[in-house]
């Protein structure tokens, strides 16, 4: 019984030496190809390097070359000004021969004065107070709101008021103005 465990032993160790050797040969045992510029044949192969020499040289000339003016601003963008002795007599500009397009509606107007804006309950709707400009009547709105039965109230903000007339679908907006002072009587 010692006798057949100490052969498995030595058997054991027998393989472990034989895959190490072939390990040993699979990496270090053969010879490896040359990686230097000569080849096994003797022959030299260039490097692939570029000349420098004459980088150098249109170095030097953009570095010594100097900026001379030709009148433009090149810190301008845009063409340069021509003048006009050289521009000749100038040209009627093209112009559209037929019926001209209409002429687009003016953009919305809001005949009231937007001098304030409050909420009446606590966290509910901003409403926005508008003082006819030839009275001293005081409409007060809130967006989603019709004044003059044609003009929707759209915004109600901080220093401006949007609005939008229905009739014509354009869009305009008031700004905030201070009431004037009225005189003391």
């Amino acid at each position: 019984m010692a006798q057949t465990k100490q052969r498995n032993e030595l058997i054991a160790l027998g393989a472990l030496v034989l895959s190490a050797a072939v390990i040993w040969y699979a990496y270090y045992g053969r010879t490896a190809k040359p990686k230097s510029g000569i080849a096994a044949n003797g022959q030299y192969t260039e490097i692939d390097a570029q000349d420098y020499g004459r980088f150098i040289v249109d170095l030097d000339k953009t570095q010594k070359t100097e900026y001379k003016s030709t009148g433009r601003n090149i810190f301008v963008i845009g063409p340069m000004p021509v003048e006009q002795a050289k521009q000749g007599p100038v040209k009627e500009p093209w112009r559209n021969v037929g019926p001209m397009p209409p002429l687009p509606p003016p953009p919305a107007q809001l005949p009231m004065v937007f001098f304030g804006y409050g909420m009446l309950p606590a966290g509910g709707p901003r409403q926005a107070f508008l003082k006819e400009e030839n009275g001293d009547e005081v409409h007060i709105v809130s967006e989603g709101d019709l004044v003059l039965n044609h003009i929707r109230i759209l915004h109600i903000g901080n220093e401006r008021l949007d609005f939008e007339d229905i009739n014509t679908g354009q869009k305009g907006s008031k700004t905030l103005e201070a009431p004037a002072p009225q005189a003391a009587s």
